[in-house]
């Protein structure tokens, strides 16, 4: 995936989702100690990881899940009170599930796709 209208498409699926009741979340431990620390609900990250979807920067996808069958994951950074946020959305036939948000803690070895 890496044209405009796909990415495009997937937003609009994790928006649809969002608004839907469809969207899970089920953090991993690097971001539950970051929300922690930061004294933010898995709810809130929820809204600002959705209010900032359509204009983060499409990282990296679509892969496979790892452990969720029917899954496709992925993957952007998110800029957020000036840090930029790693976020991971697991898109599957029924609902969504974002499964990181954290702090970006490696440099991208691919180029960016701004939307």
């Amino acid at each position: 995936m890496n044209d405009e209208s796909d990415i495009q498409f997937i937003i609009q699926q994790i928006l649809n989702d969002y608004r839907a009741g469809r969207l899970k979340y089920y953090l991993h431990e690097k971001s539950r100690l970051y929300l922690k620390q930061e004294g933010i609900s898995a709810s809130k990250v929820l809204k600002l990881a959705i209010a900032q979807l359509p204009t983060s920067h499409f990282y990296r996808g679509p892969s496979d899940h790892h452990w969720l069958p029917k899954f496709v994951v992925y993957e952007f950074i998110e800029l957020n009170h000036g840090v930029n946020l790693y976020v991971k959305f697991d898109v599957g036939p029924e609902y969504t599930q974002l499964e990181s948000y954290h702090p970006q803690e490696k440099a991208l070895n691919v180029t960016w796709f701004f939307h």
